[in-house]
């Protein structure tokens, strides 16, 4: 238990669970709920499953025809000899570890490359290829500071009585039978390694967003014999709510439907622009301003279990009729905490953060849904509705606000609701 084992002469990777992350008796027992219980079941029955690595898949950003269509190119390894050379998602990132890899069960990875052929992990759970056609894809982007794993799919052993509710949200959307979910990780989180600059920014990360929706877009094309019957949709959680919000701008053609979740969009909050001439090539803050949600200080610093539990603000067991009874922090940002700091062990390194400036909602022209907590302290109601109120007109809009709910609405127990009202939105015409 808790190693990894490269077959030989195959891209498949078998991975086995670290007892930490299961009950001693190896079989999990189902959830509550019915999302839970329903993926609770499936991985009974593909525990220690292959995860499959794939050809590479190159996919360039394409261009907009004059019927709207996106025109996408992709060449397979097999093709080139300069595509065998490209690194895959996955190595020499904290994901390739034993324990990494643990937190991988039940995904199926891929490696996307970015236009400047940059490895891009992207998450997904395969079923018949003859599924694909009939779910509506959807691409799933994470926050600033942990990446897609623990963010979308955490999995693993949540009280000391050995249950394992799941608390992944690619297996909860999967299991509706109606979305086919895939998240993808930034550069320097998770399973993607950084680039030669080791920075982050915005604008890359849109990039980068719009790279993996034109694989996912040209994928379920294939499946139903030519062209995808719906565009893909985004998803993004936090400040990915921001990265998300300006990839809809910028190419709403790209795109079916919006969800700003959890968005940290504020008309108050313009980033500064560094300074002109701070252009040292030794400075190691050159093109950075320090911001309260992207403190200079901690760039490149440790992270640490306290800063992982930061988003859950609410007790486990908490509502209206029963006060009495809740845990804190509950058990889910215990487990939260255990998996980020395996998959995220240091904070990446954000600039040129005035590109987030580009937000404003006015610009989004696709049908978009608002959803938060009604508890969230990084995202109150109060600067959600100025979200929700200046979307452009035109285009359909939901505003959703899940009641005893902090910023992890996925990650709590309100989470079954959650997912149900998210579904709906994006099967919904």
């Amino acid at each position: 238990m808790g190693t990894t084992r490269i077959l030989a002469g195959s891209l498949s990777r078998r991975l086995l669970r670290p007892t930490s992350l299961v009950p001693a008796s190896g079989h999990a027992q189902r959830g509550v709920c019915g999302c839970c219980e329903a993926s609770s079941h499936r991985r009974d029955k593909k525990r220690a499953r292959l995860v499959r690595f794939p050809r590479h898949q190159h996919v360039r950003s394409g261009r907009t025809g004059a019927n709207g269509i996106i025109q996408q190119r992709r060449a397979f390894s097999s093709a080139s000899s300069e595509h065998t050379s490209r690194r895959r998602a996955i190595e020499d990132t904290p994901l390739e570890t034993p324990e990494g890899s643990a937190l991988l069960e039940g995904l199926d990875v891929h490696t996307v490359h970015s236009d400047d052929g940059h490895p891009l992990a992207t998450y997904t759970i395969e079923g018949d290829e003859a599924e694909l056609e009939h779910r509506t894809p959807v691409l799933l982007l994470h926050g600033r500071t942990w990446s897609s794993v623990p963010v979308y799919h955490l999995v693993g052993k949540t009280d000391p009585a050995g249950s394992n509710e799941s608390r992944s949200l690619i297996e909860a959307l999967h299991d509706s039978g109606k979305i086919q979910p895939y998240a993808m990780d930034f550069r320097g989180f998770g399973g993607t390694p950084r680039d030669e600059s080791g920075y982050v920014r915005p604008l890359q990360c849109v990039s980068d967003a719009l790279a993996v929706i034109n694989w996912i877009d040209e994928r379920h094309g294939a499946a139903s014999g030519g062209e995808c019957k719906r565009r893909p949709s985004l998803l993004g959680w936090s400040h990915g709510a921001l990265i998300a919000q300006i990839l809809a701008q910028r190419h709403s053609e790209s795109l079916f439907k919006l969800v700003m979740y959890g968005s940290m969009y504020s008309p108050n909050v313009k980033y500064a622009i560094p300074p002109p001439l701070n252009t040292d090539v030794h400075d190691a803050n050159c093109g950075h301003t320090d911001h309260d949600d992207f403190p200079l200080a901690e760039l490149a610093a440790r992270n640490n279990a306290d800063g992982a539990m930061e988003d859950f603000t609410m007790s486990s067991g908490v509502s209206s009729a029963n006060e009495a009874g809740s845990i804190f922090p509950p058990l889910s940002a215990k487990m939260f905490a255990q998996a980020a700091l395996i998959s995220d062990p240091i904070k990446v390194r954000w600039r040129d953060l005035h590109q987030l400036n580009e937000c404003h909602p006015s610009l989004v022209h696709v049908p978009s849904m608002v959803v938060a907590g009604d508890s969230d302290p990084y995202a109150p109601i109060a600067t959600q509705s100025e979200l929700f109120t200046n979307l452009a007109r035109g285009a359909d809009r939901t505003w959703c606000i899940v009641s005893n709910s902090d910023h992890a609405v996925h990650l709590s127990d309100e989470r079954c609701r959650f997912v149900e009202k998210v579904a709906n939105f994006l099967e919904s015409n």
